[in-house]
């Protein structure tokens, strides 16, 4: 599946919007709203972009971030993460580059910010 995006965000209406923008520019979306179902998905179904929020009601988005990092291959091999938080500043995004994301996006943003960010990473799928 090309374009395949996991996001895991815990807030129902950011996870909405999130979703709505990625999937008007044709990404498909899987949305959790905790981070162990989320990582289990990640390593059987290997998206080519994980959207993760760093404050879960489960886990540490951060160490969750990590994990799955080394888990699918190492920073070479696995998905690119983008850190999305409403925690903002140099120092998280130095934060989020330490534990494995591989780009940092602080709440809110607008939906240009977020898809630019995306296309940095993978391309959505054409619509032929």
């Amino acid at each position: 599946m090309t374009g395949y995006i996991l996001l895991v965000e815990d807030n129902q209406d950011n996870a909405n919007m999130i979703t709505h923008i990625l999937e008007s520019a044709q990404y498909t979306v899987r949305h959790f709203n905790r981070g162990l179902p989320a990582a289990q998905a990640a390593r059987s179904e290997r998206p080519d972009l994980i959207v993760m929020d760093f404050n879960l009601p489960d886990v540490d988005g951060r160490v969750l971030t990590r994990l799955l990092v080394h888990q699918l291959g190492g920073k070479a091999k696995a998905p690119p993460v983008i850190a999305c938080t409403a925690k903002v500043g140099t120092i998280e995004a130095k934060i989020a580059e330490k534990y494995g994301c591989s780009a940092f996006l602080s709440k809110p943003f607008s939906p240009e910010s977020l898809l630019r960010l995306v296309n940095q990473f993978i391309q959505p799928p054409s619509n032929t």
